[in-house]
């Protein structure tokens, strides 16, 4: 197998081992008083800390704050604890933590008809349903990675070696406020930092990584910059005159940008 099959293949394996350390449904004893159940792949918005080094240390940051949601992705090691009025949105690789209420039995209740336990209200239908368009996205996602691989041991490799200098020079975090070309175009990347997010030109769904969606923006000639989601899949693009010197006045966990040359 060529090297940049390899490396590719590394890349899909840290991602599978980051998604594997959420076991559904899991309890853990954050302190006495807070324990939390593990959800898998979705994730609550709130505010954002960077350098987090475990689930654990998270949920303590959510027990801290006297709120009872958190999550957590390994990968990028960052925490989010939840707001109250937070949306929950699904995210593979993420663990979300809530806390467990635990409620006093009353030996004198008078006992009520067995209700079926697995009987799904609508709001659990949809966070079912967000779960499993999660996990299929990841099962997609690894079903290309592997096609790319399969691709580069047949033919000279350079697609794939391109492709992955593309994907490393559009990577968050590790390119904020930093230069980077995607295919042959120079760009300034901007993680949780980015410019006016109102009134796109043009608005992608669908679209997985911050590279794909900046070669959107390659391929229109009056694209100016564009947003990928931080914990989404939505690219928007804009044709309103931006300089690549200027920071961006938005800081938050919900867009990365970039700002073409």
């Amino acid at each position: 197998m060529k090297a940049s099959a390899a490396y590719l293949l590394t890349a899909l394996l840290s991602v599978t081992q980051a998604r594997a350390e959420c076991v559904e449904g899991t309890r853990e004893e954050i302190s006495p008083g807070y324990t939390v159940e593990h959800k898998c792949d979705i994730y609550r918005q709130g505010d954002i800390s960077n350098g987090i080094n475990s689930a654990t240390d998270c949920a303590a940051l959510a027990r801290d704050a006297g709120v009872s949601v958190s999550t957590y992705h390994a990968p990028t090691k960052r925490c989010i604890v939840g707001r109250e009025d937070g949306k929950d949105l699904p995210r593979a690789g993420t663990i979300y933590m809530q806390k467990v209420v635990e409620e006093v039995e009353d030996p004198f209740a008078v006992e009520e008809d067995v209700e079926d336990p697995f009987a799904l209200d609508c709001e659990g239908e949809k966070a079912d349903c967000l779960l499993r368009e999660a996990n299929l996205k990841v099962e997609l996602a690894t079903a290309q990675a592997q096609l790319i691989a399969s691709e580069a041991e047949s033919t000279t490799g350079k697609a794939d070696s391109a492709l992955i200098k593309d994907m490393l020079a559009a990577n968050c975090p590790s390119q904020h406020s930093k230069y980077g070309i995607v295919a042959g175009k120079e760009y300034k990347f901007w993680c949780t930092r980015y410019h006016d997010p109102s009134s796109p030109k043009e608005k992608h769904p669908n679209v997985n990584t911050m590279e794909a969606c900046v070669k959107l923006c390659t391929a229109r000639s009056w694209c100016t910059y564009a947003l990928h989601g931080a914990f989404q899949t939505n690219c928007q693009l804009y044709d309103r005159k931006v300089s690549h010197t200027t920071s961006p006045g938005h800081t938050d966990n919900m867009w990365n940008c970039a700002v073409k040359k």
